[in-house]
């Protein structure tokens, strides 16, 4: 009897086999036939799951994305205070499990370096959207805080939206001085503790 296939996974399968080329060659320079060849399946059944390459990428960014959701709802708790919670929210440790740290921290350069070239909005649109959950979250908690008397924020928006560019940020400078995930996490969530201890500092 023929094996049934789970799209979904064969899906997810296709996008992780392409992880390493993506960070050996670069987004721009890997070939569908690569990606092919290294998912074990012919060229053709590549587009019988993505329109284009573009669509592995953002399909790997949506594995990641959904590993980090349900590794963050395994260790927030009711008990966390609103600060405790986002940064918690930024701690990626579950990539030691999950996948190879150096490669999720070089794949995301490789996604910021083709989003800056990228003629077509969809690396731009894709990034967007993918922040906008981060938008999402931080409103979400910071206005808890608030109801709880934890702090007080006198701009949100603000506050969120530096949050937001310093981590678009933390990680191209990792690129610049050559830091590993480790030391980019921890500056990463040093950075994001202070933003949070300004600008959410009560009036004595």
């Amino acid at each position: 009897m023929a094996r049934i296939i789970d799209k979904e996974e064969k899906r997810c399968d296709i996008a992780l086999s392409a992880i390493e080329l993506f960070c050996d060659k670069g987004i721009q320079q890997t070939s569908i036939d690569e990606i092919a060849k290294s998912a074990g399946v012919a060229k053709g059944t590549i587009y019988l799951y993505f329109k284009n390459k573009e669509e592995i990428v953002f399909a790997i960014w949506d594995i990641f994305a959904g590993r980090h959701r349900d590794a963050f709802a395994k260790r927030v708790r009711d008990d966390m205070s609103a600060k405790e919670k986002i940064l918690e929210f930024y701690n990626f440790s579950e990539c030691d499990e999950d996948q190879n740290k150096e490669q999720v921290l070089m794949l995301y350069q490789h996604f910021v370096s083709s989003m800056l070239i990228d003629k077509t909005g969809l690396y731009t649109t894709y990034f967007e959207s993918f922040f906008q959950e981060d938008y999402d979250f931080l409103s979400s908690a910071l206005n808890e805080g608030i109801k709880r008397g934890e702090f007080q924020v006198d701009n949100i928006d603000l506050l969120i939206n530096t949050i937001i560019m310093l981590l678009k940020g933390i990680l191209v400078r990792a690129k610049a001085s050559n830091m590993g995930f480790v030391e980019a996490q921890s500056t990463l969530i040093k950075h994001i503790n202070y933003l949070l201890d300004i600008g959410t500092r009560k009036e004595p």
